[in-house]
């Protein structure tokens, strides 16, 4: 079942529905119960798809495939890491990518995304598959040159507006450990890779960082992003495919704030 987040003009609010072909059907009640689809429906074309879930928190695992880690010069985890990104991040399919003054360097890390259907602390990996709504590809947006030495560095580089775009919608019926990712821009290949390759697989990075940390509906977590991680400038439209999910495409623009040639008004902390 394909679960979508849209904008529905009439009730100016956002909506659930279940995608089916090329309609999309209303969700009656909520999506974090027994999903009940309704009767009404409104065609797929032309609908302004949101981001397929509404966090309190969004929740990164960090180096989960052997090859970033080798592309990064980085040694295998022997648990899983952690990032985390602010919520102000999160956009949907098709919504542009803002690229802000403070980076020459903006860079692609296409991932498997997963949304979490109902509260969720100290889960074992076999019950994990219960507690998540679905999967979609994500994007965790990363101005790398605003990576600096320590924790502030990440923070800084990951959390601009628009930094993780997630879609086109939810996924709730496939096995998230074998999946082929791949990122394009502008059509050519920068990044693919089956998610067999993770380090740590779905419900085990899930299980783990449910011992620490309590998780709530609707809540986002991106589980790592393979080797080819590279820029991508304004102008350029970025797409992450899942196979048996779809494709995530949101174009590159240049920030409101972003002028050529000027310096930043608040340049960022030297580190």
């Amino acid at each position: 079942m394909k679960i979508a987040r849209f904008w529905d003009p009439v009730e100016n609010a956002a909506r659930f529905g279940v995608v089916e072909g090329e309609a999309v059907f209303d969700v009656e009640g909520s999506v974090f119960d027994a999903i009940k689809v309704g009767r009404a429906s409104r065609p797929l074309q032309g609908l302004r798809l949101l981001a397929p879930c509404c966090p309190t928190k969004i929740i990164m695992g960090g180096l989960n495939y052997i090859g970033h880690a080798k592309e990064t010069g980085q040694p295998i985890p022997k648990v899983p890491g952690v990032l985390q990104k602010s919520v102000n991040t999160l956009i949907g399919h098709e919504e542009p990518i803002q690229y802000p003054p403070e980076t020459n360097r903006l860079e692609y890390e296409g991932e498997l995304a997963v949304v979490i259907r109902r509260k969720m602390r100290n889960v074992e990996p076999a019950d994990v598959p219960a507690c998540v709504l679905g999967y979609a590809p994500g994007n965790d947006v990363t101005a790398r040159d605003v990576c600096r030495d320590g924790r502030l560095g990440l923070i800084f580089s990951k959390s601009w507006d628009t930094f993780c775009p997630v879609g086109p919608w939810l996924e709730t019926d496939i096995d998230p450990d074998n999946l082929d990712l791949t990122v394009r821009v502008d059509g050519a290949v920068r990044q693919h890779v089956n998610t067999s390759d993770m380090i740590f697989p779905v419900a085990r990075m899930l299980s783990y960082f449910s011992y620490f940390m309590t998780f709530l509906p609707g809540d986002l977590i991106l589980t790592g992003t393979p080797a080819g991680i590279g820029p991508m400038n304004v102008g350029q439209t970025c797409e992450v495919s899942v196979s048996g999910i779809g494709t995530l495409r949101n174009p590159i623009v240049a920030s409101p704030r972003r002028v050529a040639g000027e310096p930043s008004k608040y340049p960022l902390p030297a580190a």
